[in-house]
């Protein structure tokens, strides 16, 4: 999980019994259809301008997950951080009814992308990572840290983890020249 800010650097977990009541959420509603499913895997982390949630589902034979993720805007007040997971958890539980009534497919973005839900201004993106591969490696690595806030070392190299600004920035770098304007005549452009 990437945060929308790229500013974001330090994050703290959600605590385990709130990741563990909302992955029950969803073992709960979407029983029917999780049937052909073996993980139903919730992460979230608190940043300091945002909150992001995961919700990740794993079908029995496959490596890849199908993750959907939201990102709102940190409120700063403390009485309200329950009321944002909520409407994180509600955004994210129409992503999958969607997903769901759609026979498993899905249109959505790969980089943050703003989404209106309730008069709120919500951010979506879909992943395929594993996190439990993703945790794995990190340990490997010597990665993993204990403590209670954590911090990104460094910033990725991956298109996909760009805001949608700086993706829109990099494609509009890999545009092909012939639709580059040169100030030619078109006398120019037939010669």
């Amino acid at each position: 999980m990437n945060p929308r800010y790229k500013s974001n650097k330090k994050w703290t977990q959600f605590p385990e019994d709130l990741t563990r009541g909302i992955s029950d959420i969803f073992k709960q509603n979407f029983a029917a259809q999780l049937v052909d499913y073996i993980e139903v895997h919730v992460s979230g982390r608190f940043y300091e301008k945002e909150i992001i949630l995961q919700v990740g589902l794993n079908k029995k034979g496959e490596l890849r997950f199908t993750n959907f993720e939201v990102s709102l805007d940190h409120k700063n007040d403390p009485t309200k951080i329950i009321e944002q997971v909520y409407l994180a958890v509600d955004v994210i539980a129409n992503l999958i009814a969607d997903y769901f009534e759609n026979n498993e497919e899905h249109e959505l973005p790969y980089v943050w992308t703003e989404f209106p839900f309730n008069n709120q201004k919500v951010w979506i993106q879909y992943s395929s990572e594993n996190p439990r591969l993703e945790a794995e490696a990190n340990k490997l690595l010597g990665e993993l840290k204990d403590a209670l806030l954590k911090e990104v070392d460094e910033d990725s190299a991956d298109i996909l983890d760009a805001t949608e600004e700086e993706f829109d920035e990099f494609a509009k770098k890999l545009e092909p020249q012939m639709f580059k304007s040169k100030n030619k005549t078109k006398k120019d452009d037939i010669h």
